[in-house]
């Protein structure tokens, strides 16, 4: 259910066009990421610099948008700042769905403004508007002031962070929702583009080919959902409510990866948070989960932390206040800045200095501290200017090797392969980096079984037959990122078979979408060889191969055996 164009705008020359895709894209990559990366490549983005104006934004939405729950995301994608290689990051909120029922599948922005800029879509097209007054301000502030001048949008914007080109800057939708990783709000920022504002229409309404058939595959997964004890987590105290379990498993990184065992966990846990805080339930536009909330803190409106969130501003950082952590989590969101990419950098600094390598002023604990580096990180201000560059290039500049906690120079995400030992092989092939996102192998090995393409674990700790498993789960998990639907939804193949089928007319067998799934994955990994960044760059830090004491009782996973298999399964050499 496509509206079969997306704008094109170019911010240098002002120019607005429609562009048109060819059928045939839509149904051999469905959209969002794999329609986006099939773009980039003919564009050929990999040889842009990140900061250049030759480096494209495209933004996509999926075919079930606007129409499925679960399905209001979009995918940010551009060559990535902070790692040079396959960028992309989605977002819920209601920007896709406004996108798409304007009559638009996506924008490719080009081009570099001569002075900050807003981008204004409506069904007619898009206008770039002076934002002048808005450049310095706040995610928040800015968002308050377009939704003030131009009435009912959706709007993604950047904050400092990205103005002041920080490499992992985020970019921010409709005050709680985040396209967090790879630095896509600085490919914003070093376009002069502040923000993008899309007006509530009903110019496009996606009709399925069979409704009644989409009907019934849409009740049939939203009541699996509904009855999924992820669904009802969710839906109670949003992904925080992981905090407890995740130390028990050994899944909880302690100490910038260097311990197992927090013993606090409880009290940066959103079950805290949620009975404490709580005001009101928030979500995505059509999500009947609703995994946001929205807390009242000291009067004044704030959003719960995410996982992530709490566990890289909090047990990284030894830090056991949740009231910390939400007040962090707030500056973060203003300041338009990535939590995980942040706390692990702040992270690093603290090992750093502790370890006696490199005096940063900042030790583990220190909260107040924390809070500061991450204005100074925004700002760009003393050494703040090199946080700001992530963990990469730091151990680049120090001469180090090892520490920097990353994969492709994108920070290791909350989740800890010495617990769950396939992240090891996840992280190391993932496109886009260290990424818990979209193939969730903590999941799968906690016991999620895709029985059609024997994805299945029997133990946590074994590296056998991960490399393989692994693959598998990226494949498939590559028709939730071009969709483009939220991997919380516990989707079987044949449950995305029977909506993508009814909803288009095509024949999308189980069988289709693994291979299209397949498919997508290897163009953004030929993205990412022709960008320079292929197989040398799969491997882990060492920091997070030694064992720590806790849930994952002193195993490391074997990377190199997982490796093995996994390009043995691939056919590469």
């Amino acid at each position: 259910m496509y509206a079969g164009k997306i704008l094109r705008v170019n911010l240098e020359s002002k120019e607005v066009k429609v562009f048109e895709p060819e059928k045939s894209l839509y149904e051999e990559f469905i959209g969002g990421g794999g329609v986006a990366v099939n773009l980039h490549l003919k564009m050929e983005s990999y040889k842009a610099e990140p900061f250049s104006k030759e480096n494209p934004l495209i933004i996509m939405t999926g075919p079930l948008t606007a129409s499925a729950f679960s399905c209001s995301r979009a995918q940010f994608t551009a060559r990535s700042p902070l790692t040079y290689a396959w960028g992309e990051s989605s977002s819920g909120g209601k920007f896709a769905t406004y996108l798409k029922r304007a009559g638009w599948d996506g924008i490719i922005i080009e081009g570099k403004s001569e002075k900050p800029v807003y981008l204004y879509v409506d069904s007619s097209g898009a206008e770039i508007r002076d934002a002048s007054s808005l450049w310095g301000k706040t995610t928040y502030d800015t968002q308050e002031e377009i939704r003030r001048d131009e009435g009912d949008v959706s709007v993604a914007a950047i904050g400092p962070a990205g103005e002041n080109l920080v490499r992992y800057a985020c970019i921010l939708v409709d005050n709680s929702r985040a396209a967090g990783r790879t630095g896509m709000g600085a490919v914003m920022g070093s376009k002069n583009l502040k923000a993008i504002a899309v007006a509530k229409e009903e110019k496009f309404t996606p009709e399925p080919k069979n409704i009644e058939e989409y009907r019934k595959a849409m009740n049939d997964l939203l009541n699996r959902f509904k009855e999924s004890f992820m669904g009802k987590m969710l839906k109670e105290v949003g992904t925080g409510g992981y905090v407890e379990s995740s130390e028990m498993f050994g899944d909880l990184p302690v100490r910038y990866f260097t311990k197992g065992v927090f013993g606090k966990a409880e009290k940066i846990s959103s079950n805290y948070i949620v009975e404490k805080y709580f005001e009101k339930h928030d979500g995505c536009l059509g999500c009947p989960i609703k995994c946001g909330k929205v807390l009242n803190y000291k009067g004044e409106e704030y959003h719960l932390p995410e996982y992530e969130t709490l566990a890289s501003y909090g047990s990284l950082l030894m830090i056991d206040s949740a009231e910390v952590l939400i007040e962090m989590n707030h500056l973060a969101n203003s300041l338009g800045m990535d939590t995980i990419s942040s706390g692990v950098t702040i992270g690093m600094a603290m090992y750093l200095t502790e370890e006696g390598i490199k005096d940063f002023g900042i030790k583990f604990g220190e909260a107040e501290k924390a809070k500061q580096l991450l204005e100074d990180i925004a700002y760009r201000r003393g050494i703040g200017d090199l946080l700001a560059e992530g963990t990469m290039r730091i151990e680049e500049k120090l001469g180090l090797e090892g520490i920097a906690a990353h994969v492709r120079g994108l920070e290791i995400p909350m989740h800890d392969p010495r617990a769950f030992s396939s992240l090891a092989v996840a992280y190391a092939t993932n496109n886009r980096g260290a990424c818990h996102l979209p193939h969730q192998m903590y999941n799968v090995e906690m016991g999620m079984k895709i029985k059609e393409y024997g994805i299945v674990s029997e133990d946590r700790f074994e590296s056998k037959g991960k490399g393989v498993i692994t693959a598998k789960m990226q494949n498939y998990a590559e028709i939730f990122n071009s969709l483009v639907m939220c991997v919380f939804v516990p989707a079987k193949p044949k449950q995305i078979s029977a909506l993508l089928t009814s909803a288009t007319g095509l024949d999308y067998s189980v069988e289709r979408i693994y291979e299209i799934g397949e498919k997508t994955f290897l163009k953004k990994r030929e993205f990412n060889e022709l960008a320079g960044r292929g197989k040398e760059y799969d491997k882990l830090p060492k920091i997070i191969l030694q064992p720590v004491e806790g849930g994952s009782e002193g195993h490391v996973p074997d990377i190199e055996l997982q490796l093995k298999e996994y390009y043995e399964f691939r056919g590469w050499n």
